[in-house]
């Protein structure tokens, strides 16, 4: 897990696909409606959700074969993708009507199903940013702000930010003097993938913060014993 300065990479598509693409940004749905905004709304058509779901693919499929003059873009835009309406957009994509081009709009490929990412090729737009400092301060935790702290994250039902704090209290770590064998750094790491897993934000930061507390502990302990 590394800082990062502002850049933006770019995955060239395959000449040969004509069905449309994947675009991977930061926020898709603000894009999704930025993009949509300059088009001419005749041949262009947008899905938006914090989780695309069954009935918006099927909404998606009943669009995808509505006559229309010259090309449609039908634009696909969500924080996550559930699997079964990513299942059920399968068969339009492999095999599409006529003038009709896909875009999907998301945050990262692995929140899309293998299937869907080899149908279509993949733009990456993600512009990196520096991350912000964790809500808590790592020199002063205890088991007191941490309660207080994840008693209001409680409330949150899903966090779009949470993969970034979940970096920024790794790198706040680091900078704090704490360092992790490759278990504990591999345990942050897996905390990414249970946000794409939709575990709720406030036990995942339980599990690092405590992680963070006993390392802080150790250290402690182990600087007294070399004074003494």
């Amino acid at each position: 897990m590394q800082d990062s300065n502002a850049s933006t990479s770019f995955t060239a598509p395959n000449p040969n696909s004509k069905i449309g693409h994947i675009l991977l940004v930061n926020d898709p749905i603000s894009e999704a409606n930025a993009y949509y905004e300059q088009q001419n709304p005749q041949n262009y058509r947008l899905f938006c959700a914090e989780e695309l779901n069954i009935e918006t693919s099927r909404a998606i499929i009943d669009e995808s074969y509505i006559a229309s003059e010259g090309t449609k873009t039908i634009l696909i835009a969500a924080n996550s993708f559930n699997i079964y309406a990513q299942n059920a957009l399968l068969k339009v994509l492999e095999e599409p009507p006529s003038g009709i081009v896909f875009i999907l709009y998301a945050r990262m490929k692995s929140l899309l199903l293998p299937t869907i990412r080899s149908r279509l090729p993949i733009l990456k737009h993600i512009t990196k940013q520096k991350l912000p400092h964790f809500a808590l301060e790592i020199r002063t935790l205890n088991l007191e702000n941490i309660y207080l702290f994840l008693k209001e994250k409680q409330k949150e039902i899903q966090s779009t930010t949470l993969k970034a704090e979940i970096q920024s209290l790794y790198l706040d770590a680091i900078k704090s003097g704490l360092h992790f064998d490759s278990k504990e750094t591999q345990i942050f790491e897996r905390a990414i993938l249970w946000e794409e897993q939709h575990e709720k934000p406030h036990n995942i930061l339980l599990v690092l913060l405590l992680l963070i507390l006993r390392k802080k502990k150790q250290t402690f302990v182990s600087q007294n014993h070399f004074i003494s």
